[in-house]
């Protein structure tokens, strides 16, 4: 009898929903003019969003239904499958649903389910509160502990293969939504929790005391959205859909700058250190290129125009250099995005001052004419320069150089009194010299640059460089300070909260 209610309620489902075998196709959407968007999840908003910006794309209106929870998008029902002889998600395969716009990792069982098309790779990082970074290290120190992460999630599905290799010390596993699972991390309720790094840029930018990103878990990971099976022609669209909003300014990469504090193109740009350079040639390849070869032809265009209509050359004019000045503006912005990414991913990988001012040395050497750098700590009573390191020169030592050059360090001193940045442009040969192995020579400037944390300077760092310093070094230098100030913040911590156990241990 039972048997009986459920096919019959699940063939009337079937019935009431006016779908298909299949699911609905593209013709049969743009002929109701109605696409169907179920969402799920705490950032179901967002979902929404994006996926009327798909609707538009389509020239449809979107009907959003939201989910009763995260699962019910993989649903099932036993004897509608066997009616419909596939194994399809029963909302999509119904036709209820059109579209899952809800972010999905692309995982073998869920490809059992539905079709996903990929349109950004994630990674998986820990979330946990800064006094653990000195504990949490690796996956390793996750044993015994406890997490918090949503059901149903490919957070929770790693935990459980986690916890199947260490069956004698698990992880406890607290099954929230995400809201309350960073909570939970806050009130020391759980010690750390799962997320994608493009979520964990937002909740941890916005609560830095309580929150810290540890290290990334798992593999890359494709995130797409999901779509009845035997679907070409919505795939085929969704797939250019998202090639169109890989660009400035598009509405997906405006909806993601709303909703993570990075937009989709910064965001891949930061991606693509996932995998190797090859990936940032490609990601310039794919938006680069393209924006170049419009742009040749929109000049050779103009050309042609300006004969026919001389009265029009100016306006030509002024568009030529608009267009010149703003992909200027995007070379910069990659530049810079590169830069900000690489440093990021380094800075994961140490734990001390010293490590972590020296591989911050080694990145501005990359992206700006450094002859020599140094960099100091102000001290906590702000009367003295601690130097953590030193790049080129023939000092043995960081706190050598900054003796070395006494003229120098009154400069780093009245920087870190005043905040302001220091320039001396052409400082002569009697002044401080650029020193190495190869020989010595004069440096074109010398650059003192605060680094400043909560309006306080926390760290100077000195540069000589052997080429004048131009605006996008300064605006790549304005990018990094945060970074750096953050860093240096929060390994002062540790170091703190190391000494203050250290001492407890000892009593």
């Amino acid at each position: 009898m039972n048997n009986f209610i459920h096919t019959f309620l699940a063939l009337l489902f079937f019935a009431l929903t006016g779908g298909s075998a299949h699911g609905r196709s593209l013709a049969e959407i743009r002929s109701t003019g109605e696409l169907r968007v179920c969402v799920a999840g705490s950032s179901a908003d967002f979902y929404r969003e994006n996926a009327e910006e798909f609707a538009r794309y389509l020239g449809a209106q979107a009907k959003t239904e939201v989910l009763l929870n995260w699962d019910a998008q993989f649903a099932v029902t036993e004897e509608f499958a066997a009616r419909l002889d596939q194994a399809d998600a029963t909302p999509l395969a119904s036709g209820r649903c059109d579209l899952y716009p809800n972010d999905l990792h692309i995982t073998p069982q869920r490809q059992l389910r539905m079709v996903l098309v990929p349109y950004f790779s994630t990674r998986s990082v820990v979330i946990a509160r800064p006094e653990l970074r000195a504990s949490l290290r690796n996956q390793r120190d996750l044993r015994g502990r406890t997490a918090a992460v949503q059901a149903g999630t490919a957070y929770e599905a790693w935990l459980r293969t986690f916890n199947s290799t260490i069956k004698d010390d698990p992880v406890k596993i607290n099954l929230v939504d995400t809201a309350q699972a960073m909570r939970e991390v806050v009130e020391r309720r759980a010690d750390f929790t799962v997320i994608a790094a493009e979520s964990a840029f937002k909740w941890v930018r916005d609560d830095l005391d309580n929150l810290d990103l540890l290290f990334p878990i798992g593999d890359v990971t494709q995130v797409g959205w999901g779509i009845a099976s035997n679907m070409p022609d919505l795939e085929l669209a969704l797939n250019e859909f998202f090639d169109q909003s890989r660009r400035v300014g598009s509405g997906l990469d405006r909806s993601w700058r709303k909703k993570y504090g990075v937009s989709l193109m910064e965001y891949q740009m930061f991606t693509a250190s996932f995998d190797t350079e090859s990936r940032w040639r490609e990601l310039l390849v794919k938006w680069g290129i393209p924006a170049g070869s419009a742009l040749a032809g929109l000049l050779l265009a103009m050309v042609f125009w300006a004969r026919r209509l001389k009265r029009e050359v100016a306006q030509h004019r002024k568009v030529s250099q608009a267009l010149s000045e703003n992909q200027e503006l995007m070379r910069e912005e990659v530049s810079r995005g590169k830069a900000v990414s690489n440093l990021l991913m380094r800075l994961q990988l140490v734990d001390s001052l010293e490590a972590f001012a020296q591989v911050t040395l080694q990145e501005l050497a990359l992206h700006l004419p450094l002859g020599q750098g140094l960099i100091a700590m102000v001290s906590e009573d702000n009367k003295s320069l601690i130097a953590l390191a030193h790049y080129a020169g023939v000092s043995p030592t960081p706190a050598e150089s900054l003796r070395e050059f006494p003229t120098a360090a009154g400069l780093m001193a009245r920087c870190a009194a005043t905040g302001e940045l220091v320039t001396v442009n052409s400082p002569g040969k009697d002044y401080l010299r650029v020193r190495s192995g190869l020989g010595n020579c004069e440096p074109v400037s010398i650059v003192m640059m605060p680094i400043r944390h909560a309006g306080q300077v926390v760290a100077v760092i000195e540069m000589a460089t052997m080429h004048p310093v131009s605006q996008e070094h300064l605006g790549l230098l304005a990018a990094l300070e945060p970074i750096v100030a953050t860093g240096i913040h929060r390994l002062q911590k540790d170091a703190e909260t190391f000494t203050k156990q250290s001492l407890k241990e000892v009593h």
